[in-house]
């Protein structure tokens, strides 16, 4: 004989109170992700993440200087970057890395075309500005740089161009687009 199914197993209909319960509770806002943010707020985003790049350059300097010379509130850096910041006693300190995501671009071999690279950490974000950085040198005849950055580099599914014939035509086609590459992060962060 089969017994009758009492307890957790058994589904209830359960009370009008915690129908509607469940259905508010299932329409909840949720946060706005990056891509979704005002051109403003993108803009105060990427400030915030500037200036937690120089928080780890420089943790012997104030928060609140780093935040003037960007030109942005603490209170919009607490929200941008707050799980990234820790209190010790008076002064705030911040993580070795994190996982906040931004897309950055890199110059393609043909004139301004940008390639998107959607960045999933901090480490990431380093590699693509190492990777710059070296091409800008190579520009200026130093390929040193160029040599020591690890060969083969993938970010999100798109390779870091590291050989000679590649990184030629990349230099070739910065120098023949209308809008000088150095020029576009130079305004972008401030300088």
């Amino acid at each position: 004989m089969a017994k009758k199914q009492t307890g957790q197993g058994r589904p209830r209909k359960g009370s009008p109170g915690q129908r509607k319960l469940r259905i508010r509770t299932s329409s909840v806002a949720r946060p706005r992700s990056a891509r979704n943010l005002s051109k403003r707020s993108q803009s105060t985003r990427t400030k915030a993440l500037h200036v937690l790049s120089d928080l780890r350059r420089d943790p012997e300097l104030p928060i609140s200087r780093h935040a003037k010379n960007r030109e942005i509130s603490l209170r919009s850096l607490w929200k941008h970057i707050g799980s990234e910041l820790k209190r010790s006693g008076r002064r705030i300190r911040v993580t070795t890395s994190d996982r906040l995501r931004a897309t950055l671009h890199i110059p393609s071999t043909k004139p301004d075309v940008l390639i998107p690279i959607h960045t999933k950490s901090s480490r990431e974000r380093y590699l693509v500005g190492e990777w710059f950085a070296s091409i800008v040198e190579a520009g200026q005849g130093d390929f040193s740089r160029l040599n020591r950055f690890p060969k083969g580099t993938y970010i999100n599914g798109v390779r870091l161009p590291t050989g000679a014939y590649e990184v030629q035509k990349i230099l070739d086609a910065m120098e023949n687009s209308e809008s000088p590459f150095e020029r576009l992060y130079a305004s972008a962060g401030g300088m």
